[in-house]
């Protein structure tokens, strides 16, 4: 009987815990929801327009400023902890919302400074995101030519149709190279795997070139940057995945970043909310997922245990 009750009480404490989490996130609802994830520390003084989701925050800006409102259970600013400078304005009456500690100063415009609303663990947004680094990293080149000889037109040609999705794997020297970055003819859903192949033990990659996304792409590129530690981007359009890599950029990302640091002067845009379609397979689950189903499995098990006593 005490072993039965010690059970009941676990799993009714798990559960109740399991509620108070976030609603678990698939990678395609942290692309829309979001226009910035960092595993570690955001270090920017510049504008962020959509929700923004940080390890910690160390120095920032305007936050919200121009979100998609796609809607979400998060708020405006996500931080386990927020450094003293981690502060800056909240527009569109976006609240804050940190786990474990908040040392910054906000200045609120209609919102609010919150704790634990929701309640959420890193590992709810990098899980999924990691398996989906992985999953594309995987693929083999499709409905695409890269054409990189003449650096002034680095071209990404599209071979395929306006449902079709097409694949690159494109080596961090090579996209180093870029002077103008381009793109010729129409996918559904762009992926480009740029691999780091040189020989600095940094791991770096720095992009000069000027992308002006003139043929209105951005909403459909995926880059997923694979075995980079440091990536300097000169403005960008399309959502990065750069799990590894601390990034910084001169000028406007535009689109969803991913990334282990952000330390840029560039503004993170949210209007570029990714478009296209994700493959299909199993992502493991984030935290919230796996306590929830500890929980019902121990609940699961203290009523075995019950009904078997009732039956000797």
């Amino acid at each position: 009987m005490r072993h039965l009750v010690s059970t009941l009480f676990l799993s009714a404490t798990t559960l109740a815990s399991a509620s108070a989490l976030a609603a678990p996130l698939s990678a395609s609802d942290i692309l829309h929801q979001f226009n910035g994830v960092f595993a570690g520390d955001f270090a920017s003084a510049s504008d962020v327009e959509g929700r923004l989701v940080a390890n910690h925050i160390s120095h920032g800006a305007t936050f919200y400023d121009k979100p998609s409102n796609n809607a979400s259970d998060f708020a405006a600013v996500n931080a386990i902890t927020i450094g003293a400078a981690g502060g800056g304005n909240v527009n569109h009456s976006g609240n804050v919302n940190f786990i474990d500690s908040n040392l910054g100063h906000f200045s609120m415009n209609g919102g609010s400074v919150l704790q634990k609303t929701p309640v959420f663990a890193i590992s709810d947004f990098t899980t999924p995101l990691n398996a989906l680094e992985t999953q594309l990293a995987g693929l083999s080149s499709a409905n695409s030519t890269l054409l990189s000889a003449d650096r002034n037109n680095y071209t990404f040609q599209l071979d395929g149709n306006a449902s079709s999705t097409a694949v690159f794997n494109v080596g961090s020297t090579s996209l180093a190279s870029a002077g103008t970055i381009k793109f010729s003819g129409t996918a559904q859903t762009i992926i480009i795997n740029v691999r780091y192949d040189g020989s600095a033990p940094s791991k770096s990659l720095t992009v000069g070139g000027n992308f002006n996304d003139d043929d209105h792409l951005g909403s459909k590129i995926i880059w997923n940057f694979v075995g980079l530690n440091n990536i300097n981007l000169n403005g960008w359009h399309g959502s990065i995945l750069a799990s590894d890599a601390t990034l910084a950029a001169n000028s406007a990302l535009n689109g969803f970043v991913y990334a282990q640091n952000y330390l840029g002067n560039g503004e993170l845009h949210d209007h570029t909310t990714f478009s296209g379609v994700l493959p299909t397979s199993p992502v493991p689950e984030p935290s919230s997922v796996m306590m929830l189903g500890v929980g019902l499995a121990g609940l699961a098990l203290a009523r075995r245990q019950r009904s078997g006593s009732h039956t000797k």
